[in-house]
């Protein structure tokens, strides 16, 4: 039975952290046993095309490109930090079009309603093929919005 590093509790094999003190151990492994290192960051594995690849998952990819925009691995791959905020500018494109696009289009309400529909379709085509680009390694810019993500990409590097 081992015993907490710091604080000199028993603990059991299979604890984490020390039930009384709360500080971190080591896993537990009989003499000679290899022990597996404990994993600090979880983005470690994921390669600048993956990440880039994941913020283009259509209206969702929002959450991994602020997940890799806070992270301290990204910060300096320009092109990871270019896709993020493009991610995230279309997603504030297609906040727009869900809400106040079927008030500003004039016409009846159905009408309104099947061209709001059509615009979020063809906003969900250019998330696929932007992230079919991302995936490939090729950098795409969008009129406006890429115009906006270089900038925001380039100010916080």
């Amino acid at each position: 039975m081992p015993y907490c590093t710091n604080c000199g509790t028993q603990i059991d094999d299979h604890w984490t952290f020390c039930h009384s003190c709360g500080k971190q151990q080591k896993p537990y492994a009989p003499p000679g046993a290899q022990v597996p290192p404990i994993a600090t960051d979880f983005l470690k594995g994921i390669s600048d095309r993956s990440a880039s690849t994941l913020c283009y998952i259509p209206v969702f990819g929002i959450i991994p490109a602020i997940v890799f925009l806070a992270a301290s691995r990204f910060r300096s791959h320009a092109a990871v930090r270019f896709d993020a905020f493009q991610s995230l500018y279309l997603f504030v494109a297609w906040l727009i079009v869900s809400s106040a696009f079927p008030s500003l289009v004039p016409g009846f309400g159905l009408l309104r309603h099947e061209m709001a529909e059509l615009v979020k379709l063809g906003m969900i085509v250019l998330y696929v093929f932007l992230m079919i680009r991302a995936n490939r390694g090729e950098p795409t810019r969008i009129p406006v919005i890429g115009d906006l993500a270089a900038r925001s990409a380039a100010e916080q590097l």
